[in-house]
């Protein structure tokens, strides 16, 4: 079979078990790994920052061992946000940039700008602010001009002046010319975004009531690890960084940070004075043979094409085949879950095997010498 062929087969759109679920449309970014009580933590953290529920600022750290899921859980965090359309989130995969420097005006250039949806965001703001000003000169039967109206919906001159200019900006390229005008520092990329964020935060007089643009917006930062690798006056530049994130957005502002860390070594990365503002850390295990199991189950299920329902959530494989995979894993975490499964996968493709003919046993795995091919010796890494 070709491998279009092969996966028609297992009822699948392709192989679910790629690499690391990057992009939104990734099926995977939906589905939950770890243990409830981590996910209801986060839950909760992520709905206090929401304007309609607590609307304070919270920063939340993601910490444990190498391959653990918090990569996958900020995926799902920002996915949550959007399919509950409760703010806007922003991802950063790493905040090492040019020469492996730490940067988060690189970080902002190039996630929040360039990859981001912050352009698209503030054409939608800018709309928002527009339907404000024209209340707000009816309101003064049009005897006020529009720099006016805005210096009446927002108090702050900073602000209002950052509106001001927006206002000028005819699509998304004259939005970004306007945010890369000039070269900026970190500090100055942070007080960028500050205003930003306390921009679509903030409430707006309407006659319908006061309005938000938004709920909350929420940074999510991975692989923070890399403090521990940088020269010490680099790690304190980033930490005050961090610091100036969380001060200068004081309301419906999350920022939530992962690293590869246990708690002992936290202190290695972060500051006390960083470390104060934490608002709660949650801490990734490794993940119990039950929950891999269920995990390899989701993937499958969230990879069905449309309109197609096999004989079991597992197929192409019986549940025993997938417990038995499973039980090769020493340390599980879903980075060994997802690779071990990619390769049992594709070396049952190129072995010829034919969900046609009905489900992969473990049976079928021996014969076809998988188990062999994928663990060698019998034992998983």
């Amino acid at each position: 079979m070709t491998p279009e062929e092969f996966y028609a087969a297992c009822k699948l759109a392709g192989n679910p078990f790629r690499s690391n679920a990057v992009t939104d449309d990734d099926p995977r970014v939906k589905i939950w790994v770890g243990y409830d009580r981590q996910k209801s933590q986060l839950e909760k953290i992520l709905d206090r920052v929401r304007a309609d529920k607590v609307g304070l600022t919270n920063f939340i750290l993601l910490y444990g061992a190498f391959g653990t899921g918090k990569s996958h859980a900020l995926l799902w965090a920002r996915h949550r946000v959007r399919e509950l359309d409760a703010g806007i989130a922003y991802f950063v995969p790493t905040l090492k940039k040019d020469k492996g420097k730490l940067s988060f005006a690189s970080a902002f250039s190039e996630d929040l700008i360039a990859r981001g949806t912050l352009l698209v965001d503030l054409m939608e703001f800018k709309t928002f602010c527009e339907t404000r000003i024209l209340e707000t000169k009816q309101k003064h039967s049009q005897q006020i001009t529009s720099e006016v109206a805005i210096e009446e919906l927002i108090k702050s001159r900073e602000l209002a002046e950052f509106v001001k200019g927006l206002m000028h900006c005819e699509n998304e390229l004259g939005v970004k010319t306007y945010l890369t005008r000039e070269k900026l520092s970190d500090y100055q990329a942070v007080m960028l975004f500050s205003k930003i964020v306390n921009l679509f935060v903030q409430e707006f007089p309407s006659p319908q009531g006061n309005k938000r643009f938004r709920q909350a917006v929420y940074l999510l930062i991975d692989e923070l690890d890399d403090l521990q690798r940088q020269p010490p006056k680099e790690t304190l530049e980033t930490n005050d960084i961090l610091r100036h994130l969380y001060d200068a957005c004081p309301n419906c502002f999350g920022l939530v940070c992962a690293l590869s860390a246990e708690v002992t070594t936290l202190t290695n990365s972060f500051t006390d004075y960083v470390l104060s503002r934490v608002t709660r850390q949650i801490h990734f295990d490794l993940l119990d043979r039950t929950l891999a199991i269920d995990f390899v189950k989701a993937i499958l299920v969230n990879n069905r094409p449309q309109g197609v329902a096999p004989s079991s959530e597992y197929f192409p494989f019986d549940e025993e085949a997938v417990t038995a995979i499973m039980s090769q894993l020493r340390e599980i975490t879903p980075r060994k879950i997802v690779n071990t499964m990619q390769q049992v996968i594709e070396e049952c493709r190129i072995s010829e095997a034919n969900p046609n003919a009905g489900p992969i046993t473990s049976n079928v795995l021996d014969e076809l010498e998988v188990f062999d091919a994928v663990f060698g010796d019998g034992t998983a890494a």
